[in-house]
């Protein structure tokens, strides 16, 4: 049995192990340099921005590495947000930014190419999200219609399954293009769902 590598092969998984240490030394590096010079609350910030930026790199390395958007986002969103609670903002802004952000990147993923058409459920989901954040801040509890003693509605309930529903909708409409003729059977089961609840 032959285990020689070819050129190309050999070449691939020398970057690999190039750039697979790199990223630990940057991570371990930078974790460090941000415990000491500015203390341990914001290390986990530090890390988490480093680990989006090592996806990032990844994510620039080659057009075939586009999956990498994702965890850069996710890990630079968790970043800023752990930035932000440092700074003693209010969790239902941080959720709020926390949800819009995500969203936004599987936007911008689905954005990319036909091919991550699936990246519009998670836009969507979040989006609804961050709209039932902010209807729990701005409207009161007792604001909420009720039935004595029975059943509380809230406006979020709604706000969740009709934005599930428009994503789902949203999907269906694009059929033409995109294999998504089954999105009109979530899209109806959701506007029920809202309709029940």
């Amino acid at each position: 049995m032959n285990t020689t590598l070819k050129p190309q092969s050999a070449n691939r998984k020398t970057r690999i192990i190039t750039l697979s240490l790199g990223m630990f030394i940057i991570l371990a590096g930078g974790g460090l340099l941000a415990a000491t010079r500015f203390g341990d609350e914001v290390t986990g910030p530090a890390v988490l921005f480093l680990f989006a930026l090592c996806f990032s790199v990844i994510a620039a390395w080659s057009r075939k590495n586009q999956w990498a958007i994702i965890p850069a986002g996710l890990f630079a969103n968790l970043g800023l947000v752990t930035s932000l609670e440092i700074l003693n903002l209010e969790s239902e802004v941080i959720g709020l930014i926390f949800m819009v952000l995500v969203a936004a990147n599987f936007l911008f993923f689905a954005i990319l190419s036909k091919k991550n058409w699936w990246a519009i459920i998670p836009t969507g989901f979040f989006t609804s999200m961050g709209l039932v954040i902010v209807l729990e801040t701005k409207i009161p509890h007792q604001a909420y219609p009720q039935i004595q003693g029975l059943f509380v509605w809230g406006y979020y309930n709604w706000v969740l399954f009709l934005g599930l529903a428009a994503t789902f909708g949203i999907l269906w409409l694009l059929r033409k293009t995109l294999p998504t003729r089954w999105a009109v059977y979530p899209a109806l089961g959701f506007v029920a769902m809202a309709a029940l609840f």
